[in-house]
């Protein structure tokens, strides 16, 4: 029979399963634990939570949650396993987490469930070339900004254009009219 904290410790796994947009699976043997405070850090600036628990509890929150792709991932919980959570952004926990790995060569990914798709770790890993979502923010603003920039120039040499032909008509009578 579960001990009460192991159910409340179920419960709040599941919820964070639940509301993160993404989840990503690594093992993290070899990591001390100044590394590890320095991923979670870099974790949470990115709206991201590490957590480090007992694979048992996990496959149970995952089991209750009846997600079929977070089933997928039952598998990978093998071995010392933590789950990176990504809660505002779904990319931007992932991408702290392979800048770190960058840095440390540990921890190593397993899998991932990003926006309720299963990847593998190879797949994850190709996250790490995606520009950050304020970078396509801009290159789409951009994009969407540069035929209405040609459309205000066109419209204005035009307007140049009939500016100077006045100005040229108005010089050549003047210059006429005072001969």
């Amino acid at each position: 029979m579960p001990n009460e904290k192991n159910k409340q410790l179920v419960k709040n796994i599941k919820e964070k399963l639940e509301k993160a947009k993404s989840i990503t699976f690594t093992n993290y043997i070899g990591i001390s634990s100044d590394q590890a405070n320095q991923l979670r850090q870099k974790v949470k600036e990115a709206g991201g939570e590490v957590f480090v628990g007992k694979n048992t509890l996990m496959k149970v929150a995952i089991e209750e949650s009846g997600d079929s792709n977070l089933k997928k991932t039952e598998k990978d919980l093998k071995g010392p396993t933590m789950a990176v959570f990504g809660f505002s952004d779904s990319i931007a926990p992932i991408k702290a987490l392979l800048d770190f790995i960058k840095n440390v060569e540990l921890p190593k990914i397993k899998s991932a469930i990003i926006d309720g798709v299963y990847n593998s770790a190879e797949r994850v890993e190709e996250i790490k070339d995606i520009p950050s979502k304020e970078i396509l923010y801009t290159k789409i603003v951009t994009s969407l900004n540069s035929p209405i920039s040609g459309f205000v120039n066109v419209i204005n040499g035009v307007q140049k254009k009939f500016v100077f032909a006045i100005s040229a008509i108005a010089k050549k009578i003047s210059e006429g009219g005072a001969n």
